[in-house]
């Protein structure tokens, strides 16, 4: 292990601009630094324990499974043996991911407890070694399948059960998992065996890489007009696309929970295997040839069948090509059946959705969408059950009367639901809902859902009513709220909400009414609670904080105006041991900035001040009060454009006003030193970063992780940013920092992930703007972070971050 550590420090690409030379610099910075305390400590806690009901449909009484989030890990996992093929990465050893661009749950433990009030007990048997890397409980409630990657030496993806009324796991012996593309497991209606995706026992050696890939590379285009975003991890040779063909050939089988393995069909390449509702059927999504170069495995073409399980008869429903040339827009989708599925509320239905467009948005057509489905044994045509304007985004099935029907629009920002009547084809769908999908304060959420008798999901309906959970967003922060829309005519009722003084996040509304609720404040680590609408209460767990009695940092939202009067917010963390008479602090400011259409749903408040802390990657800026700073975290940066108008017109100048508008605030409050504002920011965070130094004079350092930031690199759309290039080549100028690097003149350090797997930020991004920095003489450095993709995920890494940050911040504002 210390043999494998030094060579990573040692591939640590470190250079800084200064007094020493650039090979001086890099060979006396190529370390891991620790991260000041306490700021180390509270960053490696474990997360909050997750809590997974059995289903209500199964045996009395429930039971709660206990699951212990991965949290950070160590930089040896992440140099595990990696592939990249056609869009995905995995460890070939254990068919399972590393990593993804917004981070994995894998979990370290399991344990069970009696629901509600019963005491955790762990699981015995898994073993100790590995990643629990999915879980599910049976449809009866009996089990729980749980599936470890990497237990044996590193090596494997296995399958286990565990009986959930002893509380033991056993193993499934002989079956190895792939996981590359989904959970590799899931359980049938009879809980008595799972459908998986398993590695192909007789598949032979591996191929040679390095032979096969000696041939010429060859991609040709000789038909329209195929444009494509900046995908990473493609397929380049023919060499990759026989080690595309070995690794992701998977063996689809039902698995019993005996150990009887029966296969189903073929190896193929399989991306979705689903069981019907009845146990009697498989849906499966294949993945067949030609392959292409520029797209990922999501636009291969495509064969969606179903398979007799009694007899393997297998009917094919739809042979798709390749999906090059859907155009770029978010309201694009490519031609034919896409998004397949299970009606849940039904035996063997299938249904898919259709674009009656051809997925051009760009054409001027009344009826955009349709569902339509198909029902064993699959030997007629299909029925279209609806047709609609806008986009379908998703189908929930509820019963054999009640569908619910979610319709989006990105151009407008439009969100619709609507009921519609299955037993009622082609009839006009009933709107529920209609509203901006960015309108926090009137938007109902989400349906809750619960499983059937047959473990699939269906609405929660009750009575008249179906069940949605939503953000409840309000002036003063979000509220989460269980809302009732009636099924005739969409009335909305609020059955519960938030109290103010806490943030409850409901989970599950039980058959007797009472709600499952997560509850956490800004001091009061989060736990589960039952609570009824009468005010009654019960304990579910007892989780001690994460952080014992390390004092944290003292924390409000602020309300403040930016100078055309949009509303905004940030969240203001301060040392903890801060007082008033301390006077004004060296400052960071931290934002993500984002784009609306319209002022109102711009200026709402996004967040609760009522939230836990909790410090995985995306929350480690607040750490930086520990060392002294006054922080600004998410802060509100709206770009909006409305009517004709596109946000990114005037992006520049909109971040200004609201950076500006954040740091004016922080004075008027006394605890910001407007000569000593620092900026700092993530992806796009990043690249704003790079363009308020090189447009502003309000910051004085600024740290930018893992940006894009010559926006010519990105020519078919970036972010929410439609227009292409060729069509306004001046916006991607004016918009791309690397374009006025000669105007930073303050100090600016970039650190990147050295396996940056997301769209458009390559690591060339941040060595060409370095490169651009110092050769006109700005006080720069770069840190490239070895094995680390868009999302740093390993505990050296972060030290390392947090050392680098503390360290940048402390010299050029202190």
């Amino acid at each position: 292990m210390k043999h494998l550590l030094a060579a990573v420090a040692t591939a640590a690409l470190i250079v800084a601009a200064g007094g020493l030379t650039a090979s001086t610099v890099a060979a006396q910075d190529a370390i891991y630094h620790s991260a000041p305390e306490p700021m180390a400590a509270l960053a490696e806690a474990l997360p909050t324990p997750q809590l997974i009901l059995s289903p209500s449909a199964g045996v009395a009484p429930r039971r709660a499974l206990v699951a212990q989030p991965y949290g950070i890990r160590a930089i040896a996992e992440l140099a595990e043996p990696e592939l990249r093929l056609a869009g995905f990465r995995f460890n070939p050893t254990t068919y399972a991911k590393l990593r993804e661009p917004w981070g994995l749950t894998y979990y370290r433990s399991l344990a069970l407890q009696d629901f509600p009030t019963g005491t955790p007990q762990p699981v015995a048997g898994l073993p100790t070694t590995g990643r629990i890397t999915s879980v599910e409980w049976s449809p009866d409630g009996r089990r729980v399948l749980a599936t470890v990657a990497g237990f044996d030496d590193g090596q494997g993806h296995d399958l286990w059960v565990v009986d959930a009324e002893t509380g033991r796991a056993s193993r499934i012996e002989g079956v190895f998992l792939n996981g590359v593309l989904s959970p590799p497991c899931r359980w049938m209606a009879d809980s008595q065996s799972m459908l998986c995706r398993t590695v192909p026992a007789d598949r032979g050696p591996e191929p040679v890489r390095t032979a096969l890939a000696i041939a010429p590379s060859v991609q040709s285009s000789e038909g329209p007009a195929a444009p494509g975003r900046t995908y990473q991890d493609l397929l380049t040779n023919p060499g990759d696309e026989a080690l595309f063909d070995y690794h992701m050939t998977t063996q689809v089988a039902v698995v019993g929970v005996d150990g009887r393995v029966t296969p189903v069909g073929a190896p193929t390449i399989v991306d979705v295997a689903e069981p019907s509702p009845d146990g009697a059927w498989v849906l499966l999504s294949e993945r067949v040839r030609p392959y292409s170069y520029q797209f990922p495995i999501a636009k291969f073409p495509q064969r969606i069948s179903v398979v007799r399980l009694s007899d393997g008869a297998r009917t094919v429903l739809a042979e798709k090509p390749l999906e090059d040339a859907v155009p770029i827009s978010f309201d694009a989708v490519g031609a034919g059946p896409r998004a397949p599925g299970w009606r849940s509320d039904t035996p063997a239905t299938v249904y898919w959705l259709n674009a009656l467009d051809g997925g051009d948005p760009n054409r001027d057509i009344a009826l955009r969408d349709e569902v339509a489905t198909l029902s064993a044994p699959f030997d007629q045509p299909a029925r279209t059950l609806a047709q609609v304007p806008t986009r379908i985004s998703s189908v929930h099935w509820g019963d054999a009367s009640t569908a619910l029907i979610e319709e989006t629009w990105y151009k407008t920002r439009a969100r619709r639901i609507s009921r519609i009547d299955p037993t009622q084809p082609g009839a006009p769908a009933l709107q529920l809902y209609a509203g901006a999908s960015d309108d926090r304060y009137g938007d109902p959420g989400e349906p809750m859902i619960d499983a059937n008798a047959a473990g699939a999901p269906v609405l929660d309906i009750a009575g008249s009513e179906v069940l949605f959970s939503g953000p409840g967003g309000t002036p003063e922060g979000d509220r989460p709220v269980v809302t009732g829309l009636a099924l005739a005519d969409g009335a909305r009722r609020e059955i519960w909400r938030s109290p103010s003084d806490f943030y409850e996040e409901p989970h599950e509304v039980l058959d007797d009414g009472r709600i499952l609720v997560r509850r956490e404040s800004a001091t009061v680590s989060p736990n589960f609670y039952l609570t009824g609408t009468d005010g009654r209460e019960t304990a579910v767990t007892a989780f001690a904080s994460p952080y014992g009695d390390q004092p944290l940092a003292q924390r409000r939202m602020l309300h403040y105006t930016r100078a055309d009067g949009v509303p905004l917010t940030a969240t203001l963390y301060l040392p903890p041991n801060y007082k008033a008479e301390d006077g004004p602090l060296p400052t960071i400011l931290h934002a993500y900035p984002a784009e609306f259409k319209n002022r109102e749903a711009a200026g709402q408040v996004n967040g609760s001040p009522n939230r836990y802390p909790e410090y995985g990657f995306y929350d480690l800026p607040p750490l930086l009060a520990q060392a002294g700073f006054a922080v600004l975290f998410n802060t509100s940066l709206p770009v909006i454009g409305e009517g004709e108008a596109e946000p990114n017109d005037t992006f520049v100048e909109q971040i200004t006003a609201g950076a500006s508008a954040a740091i004016d605030e922080g004075v008027r409050l006394g605890v910001v030193d407007r000569d000593r504002v620092g900026v700092t920011g993530h992806s796009y965070g990043a690249f704003m970063t790079g363009n308020l130094l090189a447009h502003t004079d309000l910051f004085k350092a600024g740290v930018a992780l893992s940006g894009a930031y010559n926006r010519s690199l990105t020519p078919f759309g970036f972010q929410r940013e439609e227009r292409t290039y060729w069509q306004d080549p001046e916006l991607y100028y004016r918009m791309s920092p690397f374009s006025y690097a000669d105007q930073i003149k303050e100090p600016l350090l970039l650190i990147h992930g050295g396996a940056d797997d997301n769209q458009g930020t390559f690591l060339i991004q941040s060595e060409r703007f370095y490169a651009a920095l110092k050769g006109n003489g700005t006080k720069t450095r770069l840190v490239v972070m070895p094995y680390e993709a868009h999302r740093y995920d390993a505990r050296e890494t972060t030290n390392d971050l947090l050392w680098e940050w503390t360290d940048w911040f402390t010299r050029y504002l202190r």
